[in-house]
């Protein structure tokens, strides 16, 4: 099934309210030219009408009408919830200033003045519709970055010691991650993967989760399933599966010594590389029941000694250039 925000523009529907028969007839089949669907009505009562059956994409109206004006039409209309969204062009002749002034403290931003040039009308149609699939599209990836949020808050809930933690972790992660100037598609999914990658400790026990002295075996093994438990839980999220080589490859190790696959070099996916560096530098940066908080200098130089081993040498070479150039911007 098609999705909204990817809806050819030409096939969205148009509500067409104007009193004069000729005008009416030029707008409509200027629409319908375009491949627009087109529904029409004389005055603001009918159009009123047209919406009881049916949710255009967009609304061309005239000012001037018998019955019920423009401005009466787009007051009623914006008293429904279903209808405050659709966009809102009214059609004005040049001797209507006093209406124009109206409207715009209504909130209505487009006019086309009479007499109207095709050319004029499908250009300001199509920015207005283009305009609104960017706010669609801006409110999806809200919505996407807060569901985000709250399943990561969820593991950062369980265990106080890594508060702060996927936070600093996708601002390390950005900042490689633009160094290797990555596209934006590919940034927005490496947000969610840097706040996601701990997702399958969910299964981890409070009592191994905040235990302060070492971890048994069986613990361990435990603990070191949460990747494998993370990536089950994401591959089910269509919009999220471009998170999983952050969530299921951040603990493989360049020499293959790490978890769960043992993967090694550049078997490793680049996203699982980078997300491996910056994770191990906030834990060891930061307090834990286990261990304190290391000064910044401190684990840098453990970042250099063990590039070529647990990590990538070009991931460490990248992170620690871009932590310096980010400590001297003021």
């Amino acid at each position: 099934m098609t999705s909204p925000l990817t809806t050819p523009l030409n096939t969205k529907q148009i509500l067409v309210v104007e009193d004069s028969s000729e005008i009416r007839r030029v707008l409509v089949n200027t629409l319908k030219a375009e491949g627009y669907t087109v529904h029409q009505g004389e005055h603001g009562e009918q159009g009123l009408r047209v919406l009881g059956h049916v949710t255009p994409d967009l609304i061309l109206s005239d000012i001037n009408m018998p019955r019920m004006n423009g401005i009466e039409f787009y007051k009623a209309i914006r008293q429904n919830p279903l209808w405050t969204v659709i966009p809102f062009i009214f059609l004005t002749a040049n001797n209507t200033p006093e209406d124009i002034q109206e409207g715009r403290e209504l909130g209505v931003e487009d006019y086309l003045t009479k007499p109207i040039e095709p050319k004029d009308l499908l250009a300001i149609v199509n920015a207005r519709l283009l305009r609104v699939v960017d706010v669609q599209v801006a409110q999806v990836g809200m919505a996407y970055l807060e569901t985000v949020n709250v399943l990561a808050n969820v593991i950062e809930g369980r265990d106080p010691y890594t508060f702060g933690h996927v936070e600093r972790v996708a601002k390390y992660a950005r900042l490689m991650a633009e160094g290797l100037k990555w596209s934006p598609e590919h940034l927005r999914m490496l947000e969610f993967g840097a706040r996601l990658h701990d997702l399958g400790k969910i299964i981890v026990p409070d009592q191994v989760l905040k235990k302060t002295g070492p971890l048994t075996d069986e613990e361990w093994q435990l603990m070191k399933q949460h990747p494998v438990a993370g990536a089950k839980i994401l591959q089910q999220i269509s919009h999220l599966k471009g998170t999983l080589p952050y969530v299921l490859y951040h603990h493989e190790k360049w020499d293959g010594t790490g978890y769960p696959r043992g993967l090694k070099e550049k078997e490793i996916p680049l996203e699982g590389r980078l997300l491996a560096v910056v994770d191990v530098y906030d834990a060891l940066t930061s307090a834990r029941p286990y261990h304190p908080g290391r000064p910044a200098h401190e684990v840098a130089k453990f970042l250099s000694e063990k590039s070529g081993s647990h990590f990538d040498a070009e991931m460490v070479g990248l992170f620690l250039k871009v932590m310096a150039d980010a400590i001297k911007q003021p």
